[in-house]
């Protein structure tokens, strides 16, 4: 709205300072209730809609909300005389705040990519080689002021609003180069000959060079944040929001009972861990206690890679369906063949199949729980708890030893404690897993029962 308004009317006399400030003020007020009420009603009305829009576990209908949600919103800012970009930067804040934008990010992820390209294509094209030769000086000054002036801004402001020195010093290092938005105002400026050409080719060449200084800027800032925070013990504390940074952490597909028991123990013993589920209310959940839980499909490449799946020591599948642990089992070993991945089993059936899709461990969901329960009845009998814990021990390695013959005359090893490997190993296959069974199934299955 500004660049009309400095453009001279068709007699050739500027337009007047009332008349720039009168429009300047209707636009900020424009402007200002615009971004208050679609933040407002965004924040009241995306996550209700993204979950329900999850209960229905269609992927097409997923990405449309999606893209509904961005067009709607620029539609909106349109309407106020806004621009378009705003509105799609709006709802990309609201979508980012519910513990949906993990799912979303991996939908569009290839349209990303694309649509980067092609912007930078559009920003190179914009560099002109025998300019910058002609006017070296006058564009790495213009560059020097407008790194460092937006770099001023945001230290004071940052500040201002409660940010460190540090913090706010690394924040202008990410913002302080120029947008995409300048080309589109400085082309808008040339059409109502605001600026002569001339002058807004070298303003291209400044906005495009400094763009180009935003890797560096970023690595120099990164630099000074190990730098300044090495002794800061809130550095050594894992970001639940940076999962790029995790290292052989453990990711928990599904948070559930059997989940959030796993969760809660791997929080003890401060292992690295990641959680995924298709239930927002877990994930709300979750996220209340500040766990590491994000909505996303664990059958889904796009967000296995999200969360470090090659990066990780192992995957525990605890999902709801057979099918559903299958699936994930199956993309797990098809795309991460590396990493571990242990997941219980509904019955025998479900066993193999999850073994021929390439499980490590599967462990049976009923033999602890009912294990535990027979416990509880047998202490009504006045026995006492060593005679208990043997006739259980007895049984357990009874159950486990029918399910090692199954496993010999199927031809697969049910993925009980990578039988496969221990046959490789130990002459006497039978005893020993069994025992370590137990103890991983005590550990797994028993959460199931709680």
């Amino acid at each position: 709205m500004l660049i009309p308004l400095l453009a001279p009317d068709p007699s050739g006399a500027s337009t007047g300072m009332a008349k720039i400030a009168k429009a300047l003020g209707i636009a900020a007020v424009k402007a200002v209730v615009c971004i208050v009420g679609i933040t407002a009603g965004g924040r009241l009305l995306i996550r209700p809609l993204y979950k329900k829009i999850s209960n229905l576990a269609n992927a097409e209908i997923f990405a449309a909300t999606t893209l509904l949600v961005v067009l709607g919103t620029s539609f909106m800012t349109q309407l106020a005389g806004l621009s378009l970009a705003l509105g799609a930067f709006l709802a990309g804040l609201l979508i980012a705040e519910t513990e949906y934008a993990l799912q979303v990010e991996s939908d569009i992820a290839p349209y990303k990519g694309l649509l980067m390209g092609l912007f930078f294509m559009t920003v190179g094209m914009q560099i002109s080689g025998s300019l910058f030769v002609a006017k070296w000086k006058t564009i790495i000054a213009a560059m020097v002021v407008l790194v460092g002036g937006k770099l001023a801004v945001m230290l004071a402001a940052g500040q201002m609003f409660g940010l460190s020195r540090l913090a706010s010093l690394r924040a202008g290092m990410l913002l302080a180069t120029g947008g995409e938005f300048a080309f589109v105002a400085f082309g808008e400026a040339v059409s109502k000959n605001v600026l002569p050409v001339a002058l807004t080719n070298e303003l291209y060449m400044v906005v495009a060079l400094s763009m180009a200084l935003v890797p560096y800027l970023a690595a120099l800032g990164g630099k000074l944040g190990v730098l300044f925070e090495r002794s800061d013990m809130k550095a050594l504390q894992p970001d639940d929001n940076e999962v790029k940074e995790l290292r052989n952490h453990v990711i928990i597909a599904g948070y559930g009972r059997v989940g959030q028991i796993i969760a809660q123990m791997l929080s003890e013993l401060l292992i690295p861990f990641v959680a995924l589920d298709v239930r927002s209310d877990r994930v709300s959940a979750g996220k209340a206690i500040d766990l590491p839980v994000y909505f996303g499909d664990a059958g889904s490449p796009a967000v296995l890679h999200s969360v470090g799946a090659e990066r990780a020591a192992c995957a525990v599948i605890t999902l709801d369906t057979p099918g559903a642990n299958y699936r994930s089992v199956w993309a797990m070993q098809k795309h991460y063949p590396s990493v571990k991945t242990y997941v219980r089993a509904h019955d025998i059936n479900h066993g193999l199949n999850l073994e021929k899709a390439g499980a490590t461990v599967v462990v049976p969901e009923i033999l602890e729980p009912s294990m535990q329960l027979a416990a509880s009845v047998l202490s009504q009998f006045k026995l006492p708890p060593e005679e208990i814990n043997t006739h259980l021990n007895n049984f357990r390695k009874k159950h486990l030893s029918e399910l090692q013959a199954l496993a010999a005359l199927s031809g697969t090893s049910l993925g009980y404690l990578a039988a496969k490997e221990e046959r490789k190993k130990e002459k006497e296959p039978q005893e020993l897993p069994a025992i370590e069974e137990a103890e991983l199934a005590a550990a797994v299955a028993t959460s199931g029962a709680a």
